[in-house]
């Protein structure tokens, strides 16, 4: 479904399947037992390594975040068995939660009948995945994207699962739709880096395109999203996000300082 997934893809996250594939080694030893310790070393590792986490504009709780990267590489990238899953749930607490909600709406084809609804809404309501039901809502929301763009989960299931939750949170459902609109800045990013997208025209094209191709009316992502995580997370060239921005710089008033 997704425009360029393939091995070419995939190498844009080598060194960070590495770092979760080396916690997961640290994990099994017996040498990281809390959560606080994971998010500490994952914290190092992507430090060491010059790795961004996923991330828009915000970086609130952002590498505790990024801790559903090493759970979906260890589940479901390295494929450890359900036994020794269940045996670090004291340390995934959240993607823990996640996974159980995602299983359950996988197995029901994505649709959300009453007990559905009470069974997802159980699972997520829990403080460690944030304080209001947006944050636990968008926690969720977060995991799927994360298998997704690591291209672990099929590209379909993320969008089901906000339809699916749509329904689950329907007091939510006017504000899901960044999730759609922060994966689409994500894809276009990467079509950026990987040099599939050549110019600010084409830029443009994608963007209304991936939106086509999700089936998800307006969830085109701003431009100054796209740009932060073609620069933050993918950390294009300056002469790629000048050349690939510079009508975006021109209606902010000149080309902008990039470190």
């Amino acid at each position: 479904m997704s425009l360029w997934n393939g091995v070419d893809t995939r190498q844009l996250y080598k060194e960070r399947i590495q770092v979760a594939v080396d916690l997961w080694d640290r994990i099994l030893r017996g040498q990281i037992k809390t959560r606080a310790q994971l998010e500490e070393q994952l914290y190092v590792e992507y430090k060491r390594r010059g790795i961004e986490p996923f991330r828009g504009f915000s970086k609130v709780r952002i590498y505790d975040k990024e801790i559903a990267t090493v759970f979906v590489v260890g589940k479901y990238g390295l494929g450890l068995d359900n036994d020794l899953v269940e045996s670090t749930k004291h340390i995934f607490t959240v993607e823990y939660r996640c996974d159980k909600a995602y299983a359950i709406l996988k197995e029901r084809g994505f649709n959300v009948d009453e007990d559905v609804k009470t069974v997802v809404r159980e699972l997520l309501d829990r403080g460690e995945l944030g304080v209001d039901l947006e944050d636990r809502a968008f926690r969720f929301m977060r995991y799927v994207f994360t298998g997704t763009i690591l291209q672990l989960f099929p590209e379909e299931d993320f969008v089901l699962s906000y339809k699916a939750a749509q329904g689950i949170f329907p007091e939510l459902r006017d504000i899901l739709i960044r999730y759609i609109k922060f994966y689409v800045a994500f894809k276009i990013a990467e079509g950026i880096v990987l040099g599939k997208i050549t110019s600010p025209a084409e830029r443009k094209i994608y963007k209304y395109a991936y939106c086509v191709k999700l089936n998800v009316p307006r969830c085109a992502p701003s431009d100054k999203l796209i740009r932060e995580v073609t620069l933050r997370v993918y950390k294009a060239p300056r002469n790629t996000i000048n050349r690939l921005f510079a009508d975006l710089s021109a209606r902010e008033g000149g080309v902008p300082k990039i470190k």
